[in-house]
């Protein structure tokens, strides 16, 4: 029987492109192009798609991005059926809480946004995140019931994220990503709209001992992602993503796919095989739809990702699309980004975005 891996994130189509690559037949759920994933919730229809793919492949494996954070009650389901790559999924119920983690983080020297201490002339802000959330989604600056969501001190200042890889045979750190927010989304203020990959300064040079320590103390394994903030020295942690998030691309393509081969533990790959970026700067964006319309490509360029079908419908407040570039240097790469985002500015109404 040929090889099978279930899919589930918010958008699988590069890793399906990915996996073909590999001879791999792949089964998605997704939000943005299979438009299933909310069937989740359904217990019959996991049943029934898992029992598809096992009478199709025997033996099949889970990969995971985003879309399973708030998913508890089908975890046990999917690990009895599916072999998971990656993390265990009960992760993502114990790694949302990072009050549960505070001795691990002091262990480390990290902090959680509650231990920031704000200047005495100013006020204290915050947000509120859902318990279970995922791509920065659903994060408001207005009260939200406890029941839904937690409350979070707002830290100023640059949002960073670390890429690395964990196996039995160690850390693998990958790079340093400074993430992207629209300048102005009202339904989702903190949507997180791209990433660019940045060359290590000092500072986050010093923080990699710390995130390998708390890597292993989670016992993380695969591809993770932490989004953190770097204040007076200090760095404090605002969320841990135990899965494949959309840096993964970056990381997956300077090292040829052998980053998504190491990840559902193909032999012929080894940690020491992977490379971190050196030169190049690479980076993305994604464009969130101001109105409802029906997807028209206007332009057929190799950067431009996740395109969806002609005549597709695009809610308001949804990606459209993504820009995926890289050049020889960071303000270059921003220099592009800009530039073609002014270009589509012409054919689509999207939300610009901080570069």
């Amino acid at each position: 029987m040929s090889r099978a891996i279930v899919l589930v994130n918010s958008d699988t189509s590069y890793l399906e492109n990915k996996l073909s690559e590999l001879n791999y037949t792949t089964y998605a759920i997704d939000e943005f192009n299979h438009r299933n994933i909310q069937k989740l919730q359904d217990l019959d229809f996991i049943k029934n798609f898992i029992n598809n793919v096992l009478s199709n492949h025997g033996s099949s494996y889970l990969v995971y991005g985003s879309g399973l954070e708030n998913k508890k009650s089908i975890y046990d389901l999917l690990m009895k059926k599916l072999v998971v790559k990656g993390n265990n999924l009960h992760i993502l119920t114990k790694i949302y809480n990072l009050g549960s983690l505070k001795n691990i983080f002091e262990a480390h020297n990290l902090k959680r946004p509650e231990d920031f201490e704000q200047d005495r002339s100013v006020d204290n802000k915050f947000i509120w995140k859902p318990l279970y959330g995922s791509g920065g989604c659903g994060i408001s600056l207005k009260a939200k019931s406890e029941l839904s969501h937690y409350k979070q001190k707002y830290l100023p200042g640059k949002t960073f994220s670390i890429s690395f890889f964990c196996n039995e045979d160690g850390f693998k750190f990958l790079g340093f990503n400074n993430l992207l927010l629209l300048k102005s989304f009202p339904d989702h203020p903190f949507v997180h709209a791209g990433a660019i990959s940045i060359k290590p300064t000092e500072t986050l040079q010093k923080t990699i001992p710390a995130f390998n320590g708390l890597a292993l103390d989670l016992s993380l394994r695969g591809y993770n992602n932490i989004d953190f903030k770097i204040i007076k020295n200090d760095v404090y942690i605002l969320d841990i993503n135990p899965r494949i998030t959309s840096t993964f691309k970056i990381y997956n393509d300077i090292n040829d796919n052998r980053l998504l081969r190491l990840h559902i533990n193909e032999d012929d790959v080894s940690l020491s095989q992977l490379s971190c970026i050196k030169q190049i700067s690479y980076g993305f964006v994604h464009l969130f739809a101001k109105e409802d319309f029906f997807f028209k490509k206007y332009l057929d360029e190799n950067w431009m990702t996740n395109i969806p079908k002609e005549g597709e419908h695009i809610n308001a407040g949804d990606p459209i699309f993504s820009i995926y570039l890289s050049a020889p240097s960071e303000s270059e790469l921003i220099s592009k980004l800009r530039e073609n985002i002014s270009k589509l500015g012409d054919y689509y109404s999207f939300y610009d975005i901080v570069i």
